[in-house]
Order: C-alpha cells, then structure tokens, then sequence
C-alpha cells in the first residue's frame, strides 16, 4: 500500500528489460510471419531408398513456390531418424512403414510396389513375372536389414518360406542394381528406383503369386506443430509419389 520504488540497480536494469522484451516480441512477430507464409529453414529427413526419388522433385517445387526458404535433409535410416525427430533437430522424415515410436505420428503419403530385379538372362524376364518357387531356387542380392525395406523383404521371405541365397548384402541400392545387372543374382528392388536405374542388362518384374508394396509416410513429432513450410513441402512428396505411379502406370500400356 505504500508503493514500490525501484533501486538503483533496478533503475539501471529497465532500459535493458525494456530492449529485451521488444526484441521477444519481435521475434515472436518474424516467426510467426515466417511460418505463415512458407519462409525460414525447414529440415527434413529421408531415408535412403527414398530420398533420390522422391526429394528432388518436391524440392524443386518447394522453391518454386517458396524461393526465400531454405531446405536441409538428412538422409539415415530410419532409427537414426526418428532419434532426430525426438530431439528436434529435423521437422520430419519421409520413410516408409514399419516406424513406430510413441512420440511420433504418421501422415500416409501412398504406396511403392516391390519388384524383382532379374538378369536379362533369368527366365523370368521373359515371362515379366517371377513365382516364388522360382524366387527360393534364386541366388539373392539383398540390402542390409539396417535398412527397413531389407527388414521387410526379410519378414516377407520367412513368412512365405523362402530361404533364398544370400550372395550379397549391401547398404545401397546402386550396388544391388549392379549386381543383378552383372548376373550375381535377383533382388527384390523399390519401384521406384526401379524406375531410375535403367540398364538394359536387366530388368524389374513383377512377383505373380503374391504382389509385394511398402507404405510411404511422412512422420512428424506429436507434441510439434506443423508449419506451412514443412505441410507445403509433404504435400509435394506426396504428389512426387504419385506421379511416379503414374509414369509406371503408362510405361506399362505402352509396353
């Protein structure tokens, strides 16, 4: 009831709480106006056999939309990235099913086919598709199961009886492509990448008896909101992917 009345250092210190608190405010007005209108950094993961065939289109399209922003990636498998995404350090991550964190939410984005990559020489080139009996009698080429489509191929062979031969197990694509190409043996391969990796010593074949996909998703941290930057650019992967459905979808009637 009697008031209060500042001391000396209280005095000195105003000038500066004042400045402090402007520049709070500040900052909260260019953050809030950056996540508006699509400016500022976004980062964003992606695991390998994803990140060529997918990001440099939705990339592309994110600058032309938003030529002020700035985009990282981050490409790891698919433990390192959901330990980025729950210490903040990336906005989200394109991978592919299964990834399942408690703190981690997924957004489906569409579906990639699996397919066999054979040698020219495979009978199943001839035919276009490859039956599993034919898969098990098959020396295979596979990706590590650090990755999760070599996990998945994994289960999905054990589950359907297939022990094929393992002559090789690698940690890129590329190399697999390679391989089948050099007549090392089969392996199953993403659609799209199979899309990319042209080589006319091989080619990608459907599996007959049992058709084989991975699910693509965009994963985000629940307790993190969204930004129109990083909304803006999943939209465009999500629109990458289905436009890389589509090509396969043509290739195919024209063939």
């Amino acid at each position: 009831g009697r008031g209060v009345t500042l001391t000396d250092a209280g005095r000195a210190l105003l000038p500066r709480a004042r400045r402090i608190l402007e520049d709070v405010r500040l900052a909260e007005e260019v953050l809030r106006h950056d996540v508006a209108t699509g400016q500022g950094t976004l980062t964003v993961g992606a695991i390998p056999t994803i990140a060529p065939y997918l990001l440099p289109l939705a990339i592309e399209q994110l600058r032309a939309a938003h030529p002020a922003a700035r985009v990282e990636i981050r490409e790891d498998y698919s433990a390192g990235l959901a330990e980025a995404l729950a210490d903040y350090l990336i906005d989200c991550a394109i991978v592919a099913t299964p990834f399942a964190y408690d703190t981690i939410e997924l957004e489906p984005l569409g579906a990639d086919p699996l397919l066999v990559a054979v040698p020219r020489s495979h009978a199943a080139a001839a035919q276009g598709t490859i039956s599993l009996d034919a898969l098990r009698e098959s020396a295979t080429i596979t990706l590590d199961r650090a990755h999760c489509l070599g996990e998945q191929v994994a289960v999905f062979c054990a589950s359907n009886q297939v022990a094929p031969l393992v002559t090789c197990r690698t940690a890129q694509l590329t190399t697999v492509f390679a391989l089948v190409a050099a007549g090392a043996g089969v392996s199953i391969v993403p659609a799209m990448a199979a899309a990319q990796h042209r080589d006319a010593r091989l080619t990608c074949v459907a599996l007959g008896d049992t058709p084989l996909e991975r699910q693509i998703v965009a994963a985000w941290r629940r307790d993190r909101t969204r930004s129109h930057l990083a909304r803006t650019f999943v939209g465009f992967v999500r629109e990458a992917l289905s436009s890389s459905s589509t090509r396969r979808s043509r290739s195919r009637s024209l063939a």
